[in-house]
């Protein structure tokens, strides 16, 4: 049985939007970020117990949306028998912004007006910036009792079009909050009772996005929420990511092939400019490109290097990666019910898929690490060549201080603990003094877990190791 989840995580934002709310002046906040991940939740919980105008747009025609916001404004009068009630309709959008004014001016409180899905109000009438620019500029700062709250899934069109330098809105957002999925952490608050290992399954496979994590059912295995999310054809994850791509671009099967290419290990450009087949590299520029805009896809060049020949491409987010890797090309055997052979891959693959992901939550916990030998300017990566060996060489991560002096080189291995030994530790070392730069290094492991053995080798040899259990709850 799904349960219902609580609102978990999302704290700095709460506060900096009650922060505003607070104020003594006109605030315009711009929040956005991908689908699903949370945007409106965020919104719901802080307009709680606050005089709030919430409108939604729709895909639809210009006529449709106005009316819809002019009802959405009826409705709050009606909900406040001592306001003055609200016209029917407006003309336009400068009337109904101007008419919000009126309604503030009632209020002992300051009034919030929301307008989520903006791009969707903004496509079906182009003028809607504008004439919200002018009632801001002439009305909504000259009284400073409302509070204005745009929201898009549409990145790039919330950072062009809204935050851009074009934008008739340019200049007046007093806060903007770009809404990134979950960290392990917020994962952990939002899935209190699975344990540590699935915990790690559940964050990759959802790319934290909280949508898709309180799809989990917390009383079945990991092996049941796996089928149940992905392996039906009416599974809320069976397709998920190709109706994004198919909303968010005109031509999805070029965006599905990229992804396809990448997700089966062509990370060089020329490698998946030859998997795709496109038709000139300038076009694939474009393509990788939209794909990091939105989240989808992260760009790498080890730590220090300026040269675009060492630039290689992956999957950022952790549906799309799990998607592409083993639903993308057996979605007519999932159709057919003939899902077995499925199943025992993904069992059999699982840890290694998960290797990556435990790589990034090591980043995000030396982010949040408190007591670390240095404060890092960066995590990142480093590879490059092992003159002495004569073969590359690749270091998980690299995180040097802000003059580079100094720097955290660490190693990340999800293997369990039979599995590791004191070579390990004797090669980070000897990595470490391949990085450039860095005269001095504290090195790292993080593993899965470890066993006595290999803890006392790595404290001999000044390495500091960090179990999974234990970084979970920020102790060494």
């Amino acid at each position: 049985m799904i349960q219902n989840y609580p609102f978990v995580a999302r704290s700095y934002e709460l506060s900096r939007l009650n922060r505003l709310y607070q104020s003594s002046s006109f605030q315009m906040a711009i929040i956005y970020g991908r689908r699903r991940v949370g945007k409106t939740s965020l919104i719901r919980e802080f307009i709680k117990d606050k005089p709030v105008i919430y409108s939604q747009g729709i895909q639809t025609i210009p006529q449709q949306n106005l009316n819809l916001f002019a009802n959405d404004i009826a409705s709050f009068t009606k909900d406040h028998p001592e306001l003055t009630p609200s016209p029917e309709n407006f003309s336009n959008y400068r009337d109904a912004f101007t008419y919000v004014q009126n309604i503030a001016n009632q209020l002992d409180q300051k009034l919030i007006l929301v307008l989520d899905e903006y791009p969707y109000f903004a496509q079906s009438n182009p003028a809607i910036s504008s004439e919200l620019q002018f009632v801001i500029d002439h009305i909504y700062k000259q009284n400073s009792n409302i509070m204005l709250i745009l929201c898009g899934s549409s990145m790039s069109f919330m950072e062009k079009q809204v935050l851009g330098i074009k934008s008739p809105l340019y200049g007046r957002r007093t806060a903007q909050f770009k809404i990134n999925p979950f960290t392990i952490f917020d994962t952990k608050k939002l899935l209190a009772q699975v344990n540590e290992d699935d915990l790690l399954a559940y964050y990759s496979i959802t790319g934290g996005i909280p949508q898709y994590l309180t799809g989990i059912d917390q009383n079945l295995t990991l092996a049941e929420n796996i089928k149940e999310l992905f392996l039906y054809p009416d599974s809320i994850l069976f397709n998920e990511p190709n109706a994004l791509l198919e909303q968010e671009f005109n031509k999805p099967e070029i965006y599905f092939a990229i992804l396809t290419a990448i997700a089966h290990g062509k990370s060089r450009f020329n490698d998946i400019f030859t998997a795709t087949h496109l038709n000139n590299n300038s076009s694939l520029v474009r393509y990788l490109n939209e794909l990091i805009e939105i989240g989808i896809l992260k760009s790498k060049m080890p730590i220090y290097s300026t040269s675009n020949k060492q630039k290689i491409y992956q999957i950022n987010d952790g549906l799309f990666r799990f998607w592409f890797l083993f639903i993308a090309t057996q979605q007519s055997a999932i159709n057919s019910g003939r899902i077995a052979g499925l199943e025992k891959r993904i069992s059999n693959q699982l840890a290694n898929f998960l290797g990556p992901s435990f790589e990034q939550i090591c980043k995000e916990w030396l982010w949040q690490a408190k007591d670390l030998p240095i404060e890092p300017r960066d995590v990142s990566n480093w590879w490059g060549p092992n003159p002495i060996k004569k073969r590359q060489e690749e270091i998980d991560i690299v995180a040097p201080n802000y003059d580079n002096t100094e720097g955290i080189i660490g190693e990340c291995k999800w293997r369990n603990a039979s599995n590791l030994d004191s070579s390990m530790i004797d090669l980070l070392q000897e990595r470490a003094l391949l990085v450039p730069k860095i005269h001095k290094s504290y090195l790292y492991f993080f593993v899965k877990e470890a066993n006595s053995e290999f803890l006392t080798y790595a404290k001999q040899h000044q390495v500091t190791v960090v179990e999974y259990k234990n970084f979970l709850n920020n102790q060494l």
